[in-house]
């Protein structure tokens, strides 16, 4: 079981480094095992590839959503998910921006799939923070397309930017927007 991890360790940094032009032969050499012993866990490249991927998306998505009931909470556990590890920024932005097209009608599907019940989950939460006076009237859409923005932008910054540059501000951003949204007079 532990070489099937390294496996797939090995095949994450190099999807999130190359895409899907890394060879098993890369994954073998990294691993430190020969290219054919790959097969006695993983029958191809794309059965390595979609278990990797699959198992990224469920953390991802599967973790947060569970563990999230404000937006707050929510902002700071996706950050902190990508905060862990720069290669996981690489490969989700690698694979939300060219998704291997093998995978198109499976694995990009349940990312779409979950990246809606997010979604609908942050529009939940701004509606019952309506409900409770926390903050204004408004159209929980908007607020909840204006917070996913918010948080891939920050995400995409980090790229762009040193991460430390950014993490730094991650808190007084994070009042900026709420205030934003919780403040009467921008009801």
């Amino acid at each position: 079981m532990e070489t099937k991890k390294k496996l797939m360790h090995s095949a994450f940094r190099l999807f999130a480094d190359k895409g899907t032009e890394f060879s098993l032969t890369e994954v073998a050499c990294e691993v430190g095992i020969q290219k054919a012993s790959i097969y006695a866990h993983f029958a191809s490249k794309e059965e390595l590839l979609y278990a990797v991927i699959n198992q990224e998306i469920n953390q991802y998505f599967l973790e947060i959503n569970a563990q999230c009931r404000d937006l707050e909470s929510m902002y700071h556990m996706i950050l902190n998910y990508y905060e862990q590890s720069q290669t996981k920024l690489y490969f989700w932005k690698r694979l939300l921006l060219f998704p291997p097209k093998v995978f198109e009608e499976t694995l990009v599907t349940k990312i779409q799939v979950l990246s809606d019940e997010r979604f609908e989950l942050v529009k939940d939460i701004l509606r019952t923070n309506m409900e409770q006076g926390i903050i204004g009237v408004q159209d929980p859409e908007t607020i909840a397309i204006s917070f996913m923005a918010m948080v891939h932008g920050i995400l995409s910054s980090m790229i762009i930017y040193r991460p430390e540059n950014v993490t730094i501000h991650l808190e007084t951003i994070w009042e900026i927007f709420w205030k934003g949204i919780s403040e009467p007079d921008h009801a």
